[in-house]
């Protein structure tokens, strides 16, 4: 875990228009103070949502995690040879439901109507790295293709505007991903665990790191995801 932010050296000159974090000139924080003097400096409340984009792949929206999603919903006393029929990825039903969320491993990207874009991401539990017009809205990664729109899982987002951030922290005793007490006095450390953007239709964007990856979910006031079915979100998968 990072004893204080490590300041990056990049110019946001991205070759190829081809992500690079390295190239990235946003800071990996991980004190809650320069967290949320950082996120009040971009001025995000009053800030109408027009798109957002995932990057690269979401995880949570391959075939083998839908087909396993899938599965997994069949009744327990159904046939094999039928629940493996119908959890097939060509079969899966439209009436499926699964939560508006997705499990990435790049920035999510945030365009709002008067022509800004917001980029954020969590490269390791309990950092965050945002920016303001860093990163290009088309750009691409080099890692792995893009396989979902995300206009389609968070439809809620678009046209609403942010009211409130919030930021959530707890004091952990010890490191979120070694899992090993800080020392022998049991010393507690501050950490992040979430920030939520809450529109005005009191709807939540909430991105939290787990590991090294970036988990964005669209949650209501009860903290619970919204549902989609699939056969509203397969129009924005590119499987």
């Amino acid at each position: 875990m990072l004893e204080k932010t490590i300041w990056s050296k990049g110019k946001d000159q991205f070759e190829n228009n081809t992500f690079d974090s390295r190239e990235w000139s946003a800071p990996i924080m991980v004190s809650p103070n320069e967290i949320e003097e950082r996120i009040k400096a971009m001025n995000l409340v009053g800030r109408q949502i027009e798109s957002v984009r995932v990057m690269g792949l979401s995880f949570w929206h391959t075939e083998d995690w839908l087909e396993d999603s899938a599965y997994n919903s069949l009744p327990e006393e159904m046939p094999e040879d039928e629940k493996q029929l119908k959890s097939d990825y060509a079969n899966i039903s439209d009436d499926l439901i699964l939560a508006r969320f997705a499990h990435i491993d790049e920035p999510f990207l945030i365009k709002f109507t008067d022509g800004d874009v917001f980029e954020i991401d969590t490269p390791q539990t309990p950092e965050y790295r945002f920016s303001m017009n860093c990163i290009p809205w088309d750009i691409k990664t080099n890692t792995r293709t893009n396989n979902l729109d995300a206009t389609i899982l968070f439809a809620p987002f678009l046209n609403k505007k942010i009211v409130e951030v919030e930021i959530t922290k707890e004091h952990v005793d010890k490191d979120p991903m070694l899992h090993h007490e800080f020392d022998e006095a049991g010393t507690t450390r501050e950490i992040v665990t979430r920030m939520v953007l809450w529109l005005d239709n009191d709807i939540g964007v909430c991105i939290s790191g787990w590991i090294d990856y970036c988990d964005v979910a669209c949650i209501n006031r009860d903290d619970e995801a919204l549902p989609i079915t699939f056969g509203e979100l397969k129009t924005g998968l590119h499987n």
